[in-house]
């Protein structure tokens, strides 16, 4: 689910198995909503929903432009990222494999406030991409895949104010952090700087930083914990953190095995 961050209406997002994606405006009023039947109860009023179906398959993550708030971006297993028109209502794709017979399901998506060409990307094969929008959509020029893990990242984020900095969580039971500044190796055997990494006792869902540094993740252990990396904006190239620096200062008990099947 995604809200939109600017517009006076709470526009919601939500997408599900099957592709479609919903829109929701839920600063909606029971008097605003045509009724049917003028004697229906306000509280049995049904909002009103719009539903769109830009994929083929489950929609994993949702993301508004942070450079233009009329586009929405949306990644799913049928391996293409595609950008929604809002105004326009049209659907285009902005990634996608050069093969169309490649099964690349794409599980997150994120983009930074400073850069609006750049997408940023993981895989269900444990993949990480960076994708120029200036570029051909089919993986043709401006895009880099980089084998960030040997099973699956669920979730990922940038630092909101130091976006070289990334955090991903695999099913590998792995939180990594990374610094895109420095990229070495060759073919897929290249690799960003690893700054650090924590190991759950099990599979790590979702990893995501705040603005201050903070990396909070969820896991199939249910526990959500909380690591501090507030001097991440002084570290230099090639910071690598010991086990102890990785080490989550609060860690919080919650349910993450609700029985229910979400997004990450």
């Amino acid at each position: 689910m995604a809200m939109h961050p600017t517009t006076d209406k709470a526009l919601s997002f939500a997408g599900d198995k099957m592709g479609h994606l919903g829109i929701f405006d839920a600063s909606q009023k029971a008097s605003e909503i045509k009724q049917e039947d003028d004697e229906a109860d306000d509280d049995d009023v049904d909002p009103t929903i719009t539903t769109l179906k830009p994929h083929t398959r489950t929609i994993t993550s949702i993301k508004f432009n942070p450079h233009d708030t009329n586009a929405v971006l949306t990644a799913s297993y049928d391996s293409s990222i595609r950008r929604l028109d809002l105004s326009k209502g049209v659907s285009v794709v902005v990634y996608e494999p050069k093969d169309a017979d490649e099964d690349f399901p794409i599980s997150g998506i994120d983009m930074t406030a400073d850069n609006p060409h750049t997408i940023y990307f993981t895989s269900l094969g444990g993949q990480f991409g960076i994708h120029d929008m200036r570029a051909p959509p089919d993986n043709t020029g401006g895009t880099q895949i980089l084998n960030l893990s040997e099973k699956k990242i669920g979730g990922f984020s940038l630092h909101p104010r130091n976006p070289h900095l990334l955090a991903t969580a695999s099913l590998d039971r792995m939180l990594k952090v990374w610094d895109l500044r420095k990229i070495s190796g060759k073919g897929e055997g290249r690799l960003p700087s690893l700054v650090g990494e924590h190991e759950s006792r099990l599979s790590v869902s979702h990893a995501a930083f705040n603005s201050v540094g903070q990396v909070a993740t969820s896991s199939y252990d249910d526990t959500v914990k909380i690591h501090d990396f507030g001097g991440s904006g002084d570290w230099k190239i090639g910071t690598a953190l010991s086990e102890e620096q990785m080490k989550p200062s609060a860690i919080v008990p919650h349910n993450n095995q609700t029985g229910r099947w979400v997004t990450m």
